[in-house]
């Protein structure tokens, strides 16, 4: 390991982590990888190489999520080593196969597979069950909303290729230019790399400047209790104290014209059974809040638990009372309230490690070690498709907390008809962290994706609106008792995105089996050359 790479590779780590910090410093996500790659030319011929490698990108991928994702660490140590050594290794795993299939062939523009592995393995991790797709590099963009308003036909998959195409080609005519290589091919990939993030850039912020909100208005109320999740939340103050902090809130901004009410995750805490949930403390205390109001409703987190009945068959995440064959699951919740009925949904990407362990029909007995954050812990149940509420006109999307990370998962809720989102969640875990500023901005990349404004509940902040170009609304402070309010358009038109999703990553997969394929042959070559040159030999001797 030489000085000058170690030095690259440090420097490629910084520049990751540094995109992430600040606002001004999203821009830099499009050099950070460049001295990586650089690197990368410099072991490419050398004895060992494919070690080399492995070894030097290490350093960077270590770098970026130790900077980026530390914050963890405040709601579970374990989970934050976890979290870090895993991503570091998959995204580890990805660069070296790219790199090894690349020594292996030698068209011309064999680097730029890098894209088509990346974005198959960013694809790939949104849909495994451990899955944290926090670093893709799509999201890079999340706190600059102008410059990604093609997000609508590509979602993040779209800022991940992006991204990497114009490292790879600064990368190429860095080298071309230090190998006094400045042939045609080099012009040309200077123009493209100038000329493409220009365009996308501009169109983008014409979009942005321009955009005007769809479908009618109705004004959303939306609560911040600032309940401490760690004091006060689970062993604190009890179920109604915390409801009744919630409801007194809301009454504040409720007006005539007020048809919903949006409150965090788990702000019901009594583990109301859903098998008489109309019978349930906050069933009844929201009820009668209800009573005050005409047209009103009130969407709200809770922790739930469900009996099945007779003729129901448990899933593999439920439980048996003891010595009995009654089964029951629990839930992280979200409910929609109005006069008439009681709406549920079951929150269906859950937090690995905390919320769930993977493959429960396989690895059950992982339960035991389970992160205690309170409220329910374990592997909770889950549904098959996603719930939209309606009130009225009002069709809301109750994305909760961690959900609103995946982006063609929130495009499922508007093919069941979601024409706004609400996004409730609890990021007092972390702390005063960059954490919670982090998933803040994904929602914004979700308004921009579906065109569904959101209404965003935070237990201890920040809570805010977010309209249909993703422009963040009214963001109330932390660690703050806050209640805000504003009109939300009621969008019902359909994205591109919406319609075919991550049509980049499934593209990506289909061509990287097709790379691997490519590659597997080249062995097989590679070995047959080698078995006639031992046989050659053989007959000579």
């Amino acid at each position: 390991m030489t000085k000058n790479n170690i030095l690259l590779s440090v420097l490629s780590g910084l520049l990751l982590a540094t995109s992430w910090f600040f606002k001004p410093f999203a821009l830099l996500i499009l050099v950070a990888i460049v001295p990586l790659l650089l690197v990368e030319n410099s072991v490419e011929g050398l004895k060992d190489s494919q070690k080399k490698m492995t070894l030097y990108a290490s350093i960077t991928f270590l770098i970026w999520n130790s900077l980026t994702i530390w914050w963890i660490y405040k709601a579970t140590l374990f989970g934050a080593i976890f979290a870090v050594i895993g991503n570091s290794f998959l995204m580890l795993f990805t660069f070296c196969l790219y790199f090894w299939l690349r020594r292996k062939s030698n068209f011309r523009i064999s680097n730029y597979t890098l894209i088509i592995w990346w974005l198959a393995f960013e694809f790939a991790y949104l849909r495994t069950e451990i899955s944290f797709p926090w670093l893709h590099l799509g999201n890079t963009f999340s706190t600059t909303p102008s410059l990604v308003q093609w997000y609508e036909y590509t979602g993040t998959l779209g800022g991940t290729l992006l991204v990497l195409f114009v490292n790879i080609s600064l990368s190429r005519i860095i080298i071309a230019f230090k190998e006094s290589k400045n042939n045609k091919y080099t012009i040309y990939q200077t123009i493209a790399t100038l000329f493409i993030p220009a365009f996308l850039f501009t169109y983008s912020w014409f979009v942005y400047s321009n955009y005007e909100e769809k479908g009618e208005a109705f004004e959303v109320v939306v609560v911040q209790p600032n309940i401490d999740p760690y004091k006060e939340k689970f062993n604190g103050l009890s179920d109604r104290e915390q409801l009744d902090r919630i409801l007194d809130l809301a009454a504040k901004k409720i007006t005539t014209e007020t048809r919903m009410v949006v409150a965090p995750e788990t702000a019901i805490t009594e583990n109301v059974w859903e098998n008489s949930i109309e019978n349930a403390m906050s069933s009844i205390v929201i009820s009668s809040f209800l009573s005050n109001w005409n047209n009103l409703s009130v969407l709200i987190g809770a922790s739930t638990r469900k009996i099945y009945e007779n003729g129901e068959t448990p899933s593999p995440t439920a439980i048996a009372f003891r010595d009995t064959a009654i089964f029951y699951d629990r839930f992280n919740t979200a409910l929609m309230y109005d006069s008439a009925e009681i709406q549920i949904y079951h929150k269906s990407r859950l937090v690995i490690g905390v919320e769930k362990m993977p493959y429960p029909k396989y690895l059950k007995f992982l339960e035991s070690i389970s992160i205690d954050l309170g409220g329910t812990v374990g592997s909770l149940g889950t549904q098959e498709i996603p719930s939209v509420f309606k009130f009225g006109s009002i069709m809301a999307a109750p994305v909760i907390c961690y959900e609103s990370v995946y982006g063609e998962y929130v495009t499922e809720y508007v093919h069941e008809g979601a024409n706004m989102l609400s996004i409730i969640t609890n990021d007092g875990w972390w702390g005063n962290t960059p954490g919670y500023k982090q998933h803040l901005s994904f929602a914004s990349l979700r308004a921009i994706e579906t065109r569904r404004a959101i209404a965003r509940s935070a237990n201890t902040g920040i809570s805010c609106f977010v309209n249909q170009r993703g422009e963040i609304l009214q963001p109330t402070e932390w660690w703050t008792p806050d209640v805000i309010s504003d009109k939300v358009h009621l969008n019902t038109e359909t994205t591109f995105y919406t319609k075919y999703g991550d049509w980049l990553g499934r593209a990506a997969g289909i061509f990287s089996l097709l790379l691997m394929a490519y590659g597997i042959t080249l062995v097989l070559q590679s070995r047959r050359v080698s078995l006639k040159k031992r046989h050659s030999k053989k007959l000579d001797n």
